[in-house]
């Protein structure tokens, strides 16, 4: 039973990262603020002759398509080349991929949320308050720790690091795109994905930091008061 026990909490702990780095992608990836605000800083409309109301709806479809509303991200759009189709079939082969991915987050943030809270309550019964908090302060670490490699990583090498999340998570070639014909790359130039990465990842450390300070804090209270007493 001991190792049991040992075993539900470690597997507790890796929980809270997953938990923290999972909702954190899913929150942004359905955040139609977030590529609107793209659109608006790289002057979408004017790269692609779309105008703004037309672009909201594009934000608007992105996210339907992320959160499971819509079957496709497809529009009609007016454009520099006039009425068309927004994307055509390549892109919408590589947006399919990608929603592969966007899935298999979602899948990972409600695993993560039933490991967290069914480990979390054993853990409390059988180990205590205090297991608890040295728990999630361990798990944050470990969050904010995996996000400082891939910060340093970036601004080492974000091309490369770029190149190989795309090489790891496609089995093709289609995210090669062609920015004077694709409006897919267009519309998402490699600036908006530095923004995006920087907004996670700042989230991401935000979280960890204020997750290990809360316990952290609980628990010096709580060991305090058991001096008193």
């Amino acid at each position: 039973m001991k190792y049991i026990l040992l075993i539900a909490f470690l597997v507790w702990i890796v929980s809270i990262p997953f938990l923290i780095i999972s909702t954190t992608a899913n929150m942004y990836t359905g955040c139609q603020g977030l590529y609107e605000y793209g659109f608006d800083k790289y002057q979408i409309s004017q790269v692609t002759g779309i105008n703004k109301t037309q672009l909201q709806e594009v934000a608007r479809q992105m996210v339907d398509y992320f959160n499971g509303k819509s079957p496709t991200p497809q529009l009609t759009v007016d454009s520099k080349d006039g009425t068309r189709q927004l994307y055509n079939e390549k892109e919408l082969i590589h947006m399919d991929d990608v929603l592969k991915i966007v899935s298999l987050f979602h899948v990972m943030q409600i695993v993560s949320v039933i490991l967290f809270l069914i480990l979390g309550v054993v853990t409390y019964l059988r180990m205590g308050i205090n297991r608890i908090l040295r728990g999630l302060e361990i798990g944050s670490i470990i969050a904010a720790a995996f996000t400082a490699v891939l910060i340093t990583w970036a601004f080492i090498d974000f091309d490369g690091l770029f190149l190989l999340f795309h090489y790891v998570s496609f089995s093709n070639n289609l995210w090669i795109l062609d920015p004077s014909k694709d409006y897919l790359i267009m519309m998402f130039p490699e600036g908006f994905f530095n923004d995006a990465a920087l907004f996670m990842v700042s989230t991401i450390m935000g979280t960890s930091l204020a997750v290990w300070i809360t316990a952290f804090l609980v628990r010096r209270k709580i060991s305090s008061n058991a001096k008193r007493a």
